[in-house]
């Protein structure tokens, strides 16, 4: 029974749809890798948009409550996704085995946001 998105093959009959990413032919993992890197980026930019909310809300709350927001301004944003096998293959096979969530430019980002410099379209 086919139950989740990689068990399901888009049609393509070199695939042997078991489950495991190392059973689908190189066309079929570059399609999930770009899925993963469309999230991804998706995540960057949700995460991105909640440390500019969190800084502005700061300057709104009382000043014992606002300080302590500013100081927590990047906690808990996001899982650790390398812990799964499809997403350690992915970042070696894309990034050269640099996690595009602990990249240097996009760390420096969010600690420009986390101080109010800068700012994320919404």
């Amino acid at each position: 029974m086919k139950n989740n998105m990689m068990d399901q093959c888009d049609g393509c009959d070199q695939c042997d749809a078991c489950g495991a990413l190392d059973d689908y032919c190189d066309r079929c993992e570059t399609d999930f890798f770009l899925l993963i890197d469309r999230l991804v980026n998706d995540v960057q930019r949700l995460i991105s948009k909640v440390v500019c909310l969190r800084y502005s809300l700061s300057w709104y709350l009382g000043r014992h409550e606002g300080e302590m927001l500013r100081c927590d301004v990047l906690s808990d944003l996001h899982g650790d996704y390398y812990e799964q096998s499809v997403y350690q293959r992915f970042v070696s096979a894309c990034y050269d085995g640099q996690d595009p969530m602990e990249c240097e430019h996009y760390i420096d980002n969010l600690l420009k946001l986390s101080n109010g410099v800068g700012t994320v379209d919404f």
